[in-house]
């Protein structure tokens, strides 16, 4: 049962990506890490982006920011209250992702996107599963998850 609830959410995620002009690369091995991904893709750090869950007194959110970044949780926590790093488990339920492959669109979270991440033409980031990547323009993720723009780095 589970083999194909993941099953489908992967078709609904590809789905979204050809909505909105991106694509999703087929990388064949774990990609976990922003070197990882840069290695792979050979992009700048700067244009690989993470998707990270956080749990907030306001609700779990989605928090999106570059590969050369770390979320604060201090500058959250002034909008959202008290904030936290999702637990794996957490990430799953309130996703349907494993950590490491949580997409930047698709994912029924408040989103947060940082500034900076909009300085890229393009990014890549988590493509549903460990060993896929989604190269997508950061502003069509701020168009499909309603995203908000906020100054989140460290």
């Amino acid at each position: 049962m589970q083999r194909s609830c993941a099953r489908i959410v992967m078709v609904k995620l590809e789905e979204i990506v050809r909505e909105l002009g991106a694509e999703i690369l087929e990388i064949g091995r774990p990609v976990r890490t922003v070197e990882q991904a840069t290695r792979e893709t050979g992009v700048a750090r700067k244009q690989v982006i993470k998707s990270l869950v956080i749990v907030s007194e306001s609700g779990p959110l989605l928090v999106i920011v570059d590969g050369e970044s770390r979320v604060s949780l201090p500058k959250l926590e002034k909008k959202f209250g008290k904030c936290r790093f999702a637990k794996p488990k957490e990430v799953k339920e309130l996703t349907g992702y494993e950590v490491g492959g949580v997409p930047p669109v698709g994912v029924p979270l408040r989103t947060i996107i940082d500034q900076r991440v909009l300085e890229n033409e393009h990014v890549i980031g988590g493509g549903g599963a460990v060993d896929k990547l989604i190269r997508i323009r950061p502003e069509r993720i701020v168009e499909y998850q309603r995203a908000e723009i906020m100054d989140v780095r460290e």
